[in-house]
């Protein structure tokens, strides 16, 4: 939902807060490799994460300690990001939560966060973004903010992209032409070979290390055989009911309505 460029920060360390049901706050995340090895003098270095959007420490050390950064905050319909945030749990490996239990849960917190509650928090914030959204933009300043609507980067990609160039000082020639689409629809299969690749046994790892003591060839000859473990097959997508949808549009009303009028909720120039 955020991308802040220009510099590497990626959130590493102990979450300020859950980031999905299975990463409580507190949770130590630690990234696979440093991408930032990979800079080569490259005016523009990407790092992009919806966390950022939500995290105080990412405004902070974009505010205090990276002047030349830009910020770019990508929206859709509260509605819309509180189903596809749910879809992205359900295809998921270990949630079984039904759309009925997680109405239910937030109905009990009365549609309250609770950063002690990694079941509903990310779904109790992250479609209420409109204070996030202005903070963002009034803390840095809006020079350094684009907000771009998912909507508007669905009909139109070219359109948007060439204004981000511009705005970037990036030529319009050198951004991207049609970019494709991905999204992995359906659920994970729940085939027993599959689930195995994708949970090993602990024995499975030793005999892998003493078999091939070098990490990089591990990598290179199973990596791709665990990849199979990650084999969507179709399913039905999860939807809401009128009445849920009803309840759902009540509680996001305020973002709902900050939404559809982006260009006068923000100052002039901000939207693309």
């Amino acid at each position: 939902m955020s991308a802040s460029c220009g510099s590497n920060s990626v959130p590493l360390g102990l979450k300020e807060f859950p980031i999905s049901p299975f990463k409580p706050r507190g949770t130590l995340l630690l990234p696979h490799e440093a991408d930032i090895d990979h800079h080569n003098g490259e005016k523009w270095i990407i790092d992009k994460s919806p966390q950022h959007l939500y995290s105080e420490g990412a405004l902070e050390k974009v505010r205090d300690l990276m002047p030349e950064a830009r910020v770019i905050i990508t929206l859709r319909n509260p509605v819309d990001l509180l189903v596809s945030l749910y879809a992205q749990m359900w295809k998921s490996e270990g949630y079984n939560t039904t759309f009925e239990e997680l109405l239910g849960m937030m109905q009990e917190q009365d549609w309250e966060p609770d950063i002690d509650n990694p079941e509903t928090w990310l779904f109790l914030t992250y479609p209420r973004f409109s204070s996030f959204v202005r903070k963002w933009v009034t803390e840095i300043g809006h020079e350094r903010v684009r907000v771009v609507r998912l909507p508007s980067l669905a009909e139109d990609p070219n359109r948007v992209l060439e204004s981000i160039g511009r705005w970037l000082g990036i030529s319009v020639e050198a951004m991207p032409k049609n970019p494709p689409i991905k999204n992995v629809r359906g659920k994970l299969s729940n085939a027993p070979l599959r689930r195995f690749l994708r949970n090993p046994p602990g024995w499975a790892f030793s005999v892998a290390r003493l078999l091939m003591p070098s990490r990089t060839l591990r990598r290179a000859l199973l990596d791709p055989i665990r990849r199979k473990g990650w084999k969507h097959v179709p399913a039905d997508k999860p939807q809401l009911g009128p009445d849920f949808e009803e309840q759902v549009r009540e509680y996001l009303r305020d973002d709902v309505r900050f939404f559809e009028n982006l260009s006068t909720e923000l100052p002039e120039g901000v939207v693309l």
